[in-house]
């Protein structure tokens, strides 16, 4: 999510707005430095053999979060919650952030699963242009804040918070209009032009943890790599990782 028009004490004082990163799963196996290299390394030399990379993930300890991706319910997009996973400051405070999907109709269709044998490759990408071409899409942005460090680590991003313990708050409500949402020329647009990176926004909403600054060091390089590659105009062609 790109939220412009933000002022405040940024990062890169020429920029006026604040990037929101969101995933799927409350948790990042990728969770810190360390196994982030070690979870590279074994998808790259073991991505084509599902039987040989799940038998070396099942030898970590941390197997279940390793392929907790693989176990993700495939539903529509936009009835699907969505996490910070990592923590950011929140002003004075520490808090991880979500988006919950509040209009009956997202909560309808996160009924509805991706069926392999029935559905083409594309499915979840036409059930959400078709989703927006007809609906508002409504969101609770929620925060979950920072309790206890050593219950609520911040370094390691790799457990879930205990929103029992720790219960998720409701900041505000976000609508997003009905609209063509795959529209190609803005698909472009978006992909060539514009640049998701956290790095760049509000000092008071600090990415924080091992992850994060990760993320800052590849925000940072990958624009150079593009100039060894040709690229003509490495500003304005910087593209978000997924």
């Amino acid at each position: 999510m790109k939220v412009f028009n933000v002022s405040g004490e940024m990062f890169e004082p020429t920029k006026t707005s604040q990037d929101i990163e969101f995933n799927s799963t409350p948790a990042l196996d990728l969770a810190d430095a360390k196994t982030t290299k070690e979870i590279i390394d074994l998808r790259i030399n073991y991505g084509g053999d599902q039987k040989e990379l799940y038998k070396r993930l099942e030898a970590r300890p941390d197997t279940d979060l390793q392929k907790f991706r693989d176990s993700v319910r495939n539903t529509h997009l936009e009835s699907t919650r969505q996490y910070s996973q990592t923590a950011y400051r929140f002003g004075d405070y520490v808090a991880k952030y979500c988006l919950v999907p509040s209009s009956e109709t997202q909560k309808k269709l996160y009924e509805e699963t991706v069926k392999p044998q029935e559905h083409d490759s594309d499915i979840l990408s036409k059930w959400l242009k078709n989703f927006h071409e007809s609906h508002d899409a409504e969101y609770l942005l929620q925060f979950q804040l920072c309790e206890n460090l050593e219950d609520q680590p911040v370094e390691y991003a790799g457990k879930v918070w205990d929103p029992e313990k720790y219960p998720w708050q409701t900041v505000a409500k976000l609508v997003i209009p009905k609209q063509d949402s795959f529209n190609y020329e803005l698909k472009s647009f978006w992909e060539d032009h514009m640049r998701i990176d956290p790095w760049l926004g509000l000092k008071t909403l600090q990415p924080l943890g091992s992850p994060n600054r990760l993320r800052k060091v590849g925000e940072y390089t990958r624009p150079r790599v593009w100039e060894s590659l040709g690229a003509d105009d490495v500003q304005s062609t910087r593209r978000v990782a997924t």
